[in-house]
């Protein structure tokens, strides 16, 4: 538990409608997140339920709540993008924490960086770096996939967007690390000012000195009629940072620990790349992990229960994907007719980077698979699920046969 448990139990919430659950710990010893929030969902927990871990909240686990919530930014602000209210940054991320109508004009700010034509750009780099990074490992017969893979691709992608120099790539995934993975909350807030420093410096920069790119557009732009201030292209940029971080690399590691122990997806991927597009969007369903949190604008109810304005309900959307019909949604199947899954959200606030992310997704996918087509989890390997905004593997070994890279 990273935050003092609430006081007392509020007076509006009943008494069978408590559980103590402390979200940002799992049991998925097997690294597979989403199937332990099935398990909590089907272990007989209410449809909502309030905890008091984490300073006091709510926790959806109904699949038609969750989207329902997502979708009614009237009633359900995103002005807290986590629990406990305390563990918010400030200034908040934009546009992660801005509710409409401002949402809209933050989010055309971003909406260029994002265009096919800038996502084909994009992929060139990241495609070039993919390459050279498994090239390099491919012959040790082992690596370790976090550090060494998945997260330097989000990382190029965004220095790119933003034209930061490469030597500054092991400062920012230092920064980052604090933020995503803090040991204390301590870390996590320090880990922001750290890159309030950064950012502040780079704005300086650009403002002196622009040029091209996106952070230049930041400095340069108008919001509500006013230049964008310091604090405010600073969320944005934190957002376009942790965005690919939190969740693309989690998302790489969450689908490459599933194909190390699935030897049936790996071949079928090699002997069938026509599938590659359906498997994309079977994994994005299949591998949800971001916890996502709103506070209740106004007093309200849902399944029956009175929420008081200021509550905070926590909505897991990988909750979303599996639907309680009977079916077999935690199996992996590239044949699975298409379901509009969660993964990137709902509502207003739906993932403005989800065409960049499958794009990432697929390069992983393809020049892995062409140079290290059988590889295995590490023997011995004890796989680490950790909880915040979005669930992670912090550390998954991999190893294979050094003769069959490359």
């Amino acid at each position: 538990m990273l935050y003092p448990d609430a006081p007392a139990v509020p007076g509006h919430v009943p008494s069978d409608r408590i559980v103590d659950h402390d979200v940002f710990t799992v049991d998925a010893p097997d690294g597979d997140f989403a199937a332990a929030m099935v398990r909590l969902r089907d272990s007989g927990v209410p449809r909502l339920f309030w905890t008091p871990r984490n300073g006091g909240h709510w926790v959806a686990t109904d699949g038609d709540t969750i989207r329902m919530i997502l979708e009614d930014a009237e009633r359900f602000s995103s002005k807290a993008m986590r629990v406990p209210k305390a563990a918010n940054p400030d200034p908040p991320m934009m546009p992660l924490m801005i509710d409409p109508p401002d949402l809209v004009q933050v989010r055309r700010l971003l909406a260029p960086a994002f265009t096919p034509a800038e996502v084909r750009r994009l992929e060139h780099r990241a495609r070039d770096l993919s390459i050279d990074l498994i090239e390099g490992f491919a012959p040790r017969g082992e690596c370790e996939f976090v550090s060494e893979f998945a997260q330097h691709m989000p990382i190029v992608i965004f220095m790119s967007m933003l034209d930061l120099p490469s030597s500054d790539r092991t400062v920012i995934l230092g920064i980052v690390d604090r933020i995503v993975r803090p040991d204390v909350p301590e870390t996590r807030m320090k880990g922001f000012a750290e890159l309030a420093d950064y950012c502040f410096a780079r704005i300086a920069e650009r403002r002196a000195k622009p040029g091209k790119d996106l952070l230049t557009q930041l400095a340069t732009a108008s919001f509500q009629g006013r230049p964008l201030s310091n604090a405010e292209i600073q969320g944005l940029t934190t957002t376009l940072m942790l965005g690919g971080l939190d969740t693309v690399a989690a998302m790489l590691t969450f689908i490459a620990r599933f194909l190390a122990d699935s030897p049936r997806h790996r071949t079928l991927l090699r002997d069938r790349p026509e599938l590659m597009t359906e498997a994309i969007e079977e994994f994005l369903r299949r591998m949800g992990m971001a916890n996502l949190t709103r506070e209740v604008a106004f007093e309200t109810e849902i399944d029956g229960v009175l929420l008081k304005a200021g509550d905070l309900v926590l909505v897991p959307t990988p909750l979303c994907n599996f639907p309680e019909d009977g079916g077999d949604w935690l199996d992996v199947d590239f044949g699975r007719a298409r379901m509009a899954h969660a993964t990137f959200g709902a509502g207003p606030h739906y993932c403005l980077g989800s065409m960049l992310a499958r794009a990432e997704i697929r390069i992983f996918l393809e020049e892995w698979l062409a140079r290290i087509p059988d590889f295995a989890v590490a023997p011995g390997a004890v796989l680490e699920v950790k909880v915040g905004a979005a669930a992670c593997i912090p550390r998954l070994p991999l190893v294979w046969e050094p003769r069959q890279a490359g």
